[in-house]
């Protein structure tokens, strides 16, 4: 039993018990995802923290057993390596010193691994009291590289920055993208070198991406039937509510939180109106203000459950009226939770192809995803607007769209990408659909036609990607 009666009659964890756990344990060796960090460093002190975020079940735990596995790989002694769970219900009570009990019990069991550099990878660990200071003290003061997870909005990008002053690195761990999905349900994808397809490669990858679509991208209900998948992913949405949202908002407002979840994942893809949820909820009898409904809708982005991408805009100052896009953490996700009547191809294509250029983004600067008006009388619209001037990235207007059969549709794609290229000259014009493909001529270039599935297959990290 790995507790002991402390001095104030409360069960305490037997803290050697756990840490001896921990040494001997026999770390899994999951399905390869692409990896989110280039290199760890070598042990040393002021070394940055390194932080996987993420919604909850997005594979952040996994993501630490292949860099621990990596490391072994690579020669690292195994009393080098100490990883240890936070949310061990043996905790709970979790003392207010649990942190530090579990780090001094590691050094006095395995004395000369602190002279040598331990590889430290603390998982869910805003579940300790005072993780923030403990977290960049132990960085300063040991030679050590430090990795940790967390689930919750205190491990959001705002949180981050102000408990450790420039001290971490941050990577976001995002669900499957389509090559990992194409991984775990063991379907060969082409390599991105790759330029002619057979026919029968062709609808295999159609066939996976709309699948892909349906399911999204949880590792953790890729082996369910339909019916248990959608039933775990709506428990997923009830999670991060239950545990990320209500403990900042109160207990009393977990059913408003999971409407206003609910309005978030379903209205995927489309400029969110914060009046328009409020006069919705307050239809169904929810009494609701404008402020607390932006307080839920900030607390559900923090959580991941949910993000927001702005207008393009060359001002300092942000434009008032105009309303940002919001886009769910997955696909799957929102089809899990959407009503039978409601269910639209269109808005779950546009999510999953923001979160790729989530993924391909990571690292550059904010607000290099943007949506686009143009300002001229017809306020057409393009999806994304993506690059950085300032970062000497050219930019490229994408323009999602299920198909051009309709030559209405067509004309309305290609233009607010035709306008675009004609207003920003340099910017590539790209229009991905589910099946079509081949090169729009227009005046002002030529526009790039492409499946959803091949685009997501071009220049995505390979599972196979660099080795620590």
């Amino acid at each position: 039993m790995a507790q002991r009666l402390s001095v104030s009659g409360h069960l305490a964890p037997d803290y050697p018990t756990l840490v001896r756990e921990m040494r001997e344990y026999r770390f899994p060796r999951p399905i390869r995802r692409a990896p989110i960090l280039d290199a760890l460093p070598e042990p040393a002190m002021f070394n940055l923290v390194h932080i996987l975020t993420g919604m909850r079940r997005s594979g952040k735990t996994f993501h630490l057993f292949q860099l621990i596995n990596d490391l072994l790989d690579n020669g690292v002694p195994r009393e080098r390596i100490f990883y240890f769970n936070f949310a061990d219900e043996r905790l709970q009570p979790m003392p207010q010193d649990a942190l530090d009990q579990v780090v001094a019990e590691f050094w006095r069991q395995c004395p000369e691994v602190r002279d040598q550099g331990a590889y430290l990878f603390l998982d869910e660990v805003q579940e300790a009291h005072r993780w923030q200071g403990f977290c960049q003290r132990l960085a300063e003061h040991d030679k050590v590289t430090l990795v940790i997870t967390g689930s919750s909005s205190k491990l959001s990008s705002e949180q981050i920055a102000t408990s450790f002053r420039g001290r971490s690195y941050a990577h976001e761990v995002l669900p499957l993208s389509f090559r990992e999905y194409c991984v775990f349900r063991g379907i060969t994808a082409p390599g991105t070198d790759d330029d002619a397809f057979s026919p029968r490669t062709r609808t295999d990858m159609e066939s996976a991406f709309d699948r892909y679509l349906v399911d999204g991208g949880f590792p953790g209900v890729q082996s369910l039937s339909d019916a248990g998948r959608i039933d775990m992913l709506q428990s997923y949405m009830r999670d991060v509510v239950a545990r990320d949202v209500a403990e900042r908002l109160g207990r009393g407002e977990i059913a408003l939180a999971n409407q206003i979840a609910l309005f978030a994942l379903r209205n995927t893809a489309c400029e969110l109106s914060v009046s328009k949820l409020t006069a919705q909820l307050e239809q169904v009898g929810y009494k609701l203000y404008w402020g607390k409904a932006r307080r839920i809708l900030d607390l559900l982005r923090q959580a991941f459950l949910c993000y927001e991408v702005n207008e393009y805009s060359t001002s300092l100052k942000p434009d008032s009226t105009a309303r940002p896009k919001i886009y769910a953490e997955d696909p799957g996700l929102v089809y899990a939770v959407s009503r039978a009547n409601q269910q639209d191809i269109g808005k779950r294509l546009e999510t999953a192809v923001y979160l790729e250029l989530r993924r391909r983004q990571a690292g550059k600067r904010t607000d290099s995803i943007t949506s686009l008006t143009l300002p001229d009388t017809r306020h057409r619209k393009v999806d994304f607007l993506v690059g950085d001037a300032l970062g000497m990235e050219p930019y490229e207007a994408i323009q999602v769209t299920v198909d051009m059969t309709a030559p209405k549709t067509r004309d309305r794609e290609v233009a607010g990408v035709r306008e675009t290229m004609r207003r920003m000259p340099g910017v590539a014009g790209t229009i991905i659909t589910m099946r079509e493909e081949g090169v729009i001529a227009t005046e002002t270039g030529d526009v790039r036609v492409v499946p959803a599935w091949r685009w997501a297959l071009e220049s995505a990290r390979s599972p196979d990607g660099p080795v620590r």
